[in-house]
């Protein structure tokens, strides 16, 4: 299966969305982290989905 290509800011958010769905310990904390995902996007949808 060949992998799928994504930008880097997407990977980021995928690799999070992963984690904090397999582990309920994970937390993201940090500067520019909230409802709007941040300058580049890389925590879209999270607050959303995770709290």
């Amino acid at each position: 299966m060949a992998a799928e290509k994504l930008a880097l800011a997407k990977a980021i958010n995928a690799s999070l969305r992963t984690a904090m769905e397999n582990d309920p310990k994970v937390i993201v904390m940090g500067e520019d982290v909230g409802k709007l995902g941040g300058v580049f996007r890389v925590t879209d949808g999270l607050q959303k989905d995770f709290g």
